[in-house]
């Protein structure tokens, strides 16, 4: 039960992204799930987009050598016995054929996490869950500030976004089972920018991701595998250019390997693929490798 718990973190806030050319999504934060005051999550991830597919549902392959390489760092420290506060900084750097790479700071955010589904007791069926909030804040280059042609200066979506939503956690002897969903708005914005022909203003809308996984324990390890959904609603243009712009969704089916190094430490490698499952809309599709490293501070 201790490494289901302990291992989690990575299942849940690697799991869902919006698509690689706009900079990545709302994602789910690394919450403190075990009995911690505090911890601090590093993840390193090597991702290659594989195909587009556009919004009649039309694959196109990648051959342009588009690769993205982050640096996340997220820490989680408790308030109270059932509050918590956090804060995930990502450090991107992107690249593609016969460009030049280009990297930096990404979109900040901040969250609230609440021990909504405390375990006082033992129950069969009833699962342990931290609810939260989440503010995702512009910090960085967006598609609509783009100056490249490759795309390899978007670090963000270009958007103030604020979410709400729940993770969820059951284990039974050797197996655990997990679920996430978070429903997120993000907020209209003006922009000045030459490819759109003058002042424009940005109206973006609703978005949604789920998360389905189950993992095997035994002693110090964890094999797992997650499946997640995310959808975003069409962004409008209005202004020198217009458009109704299309909806998004992907899935994301991802295999995980974890090992607790000791009661304080774990380290969880892990690969996702968009490309394998569902019928993605209006999306690039990524392979993307993950090494993290989480430590914790016992209450």
């Amino acid at each position: 039960m201790k490494i289901a718990v302990y291992l989690l973190f990575f299942l849940f806030h690697t799991s869902t992204w919006a698509a690689s050319c706009c900079g990545g999504g709302f994602s789910i934060p690394a919450l403190i799930l075990g009995d911690d005051k505090a911890q601090l999550t590093s993840t390193y991830s090597y991702s290659q987009v594989s195909d587009d597919v556009l919004d009649n549902e039309k694959w196109l392959r990648r051959h342009d050598d588009n690769l993205t390489q982050s640096l996340k760092l997220e820490g989680a420290l408790l308030i109270s016995d059932e509050s918590q506060v956090g804060l995930s900084l990502p450090l991107i750097t992107k690249s593609a054929q016969n460009a030049q790479s280009a990297g930096g700071v990404g979109d900040l955010s901040l969250y609230f996490g609440h021990e909504s589904f405390p375990e006082k007791s033992y129950s069969s069926w009833r699962p342990k869950g931290v609810t939260f909030l989440q503010l995702t804040l512009p910090t960085s280059p967006s598609i609509y500030d783009s100056s490249t042609m490759t795309s390899t200066d978007i670090r963000g979506r270009g958007f103030y976004s604020l979410g709400a939503g729940v993770a969820l956690l059951k284990a039974w002897k050797v197996w655990d089972f997990n679920l996430s969903a978070e429903i997120h708005r993000a907020f209209s914005r003006e922009v000045s920018n030459v490819s759109y022909g003058g002042n424009i203003e940005v109206k973006p809308g609703w978005g949604t991701s789920q998360t389905l996984g189950a993992g095997w324990n035994y002693g110090d390890l964890r094999l797992g595998g997650s499946l997640a959904f995310l959808y975003e609603d069409p962004i409008q243009i209005r202004g020198s250019t217009n458009s109704d712009g299309s909806p998004q969704k992907n899935f994301t089916l991802g295999l995980s390997g974890s090992y607790m190094v000791n009661m304080e430490s774990a380290v969880t490698v892990s690969y996702s693929d968009q490309s394998l499952i569902g019928a993605p809309v209006n999306s690039s599709l990524s392979k993307t490798i993950n090494l993290s490293y989480q430590q914790r501070w016992p209450r």
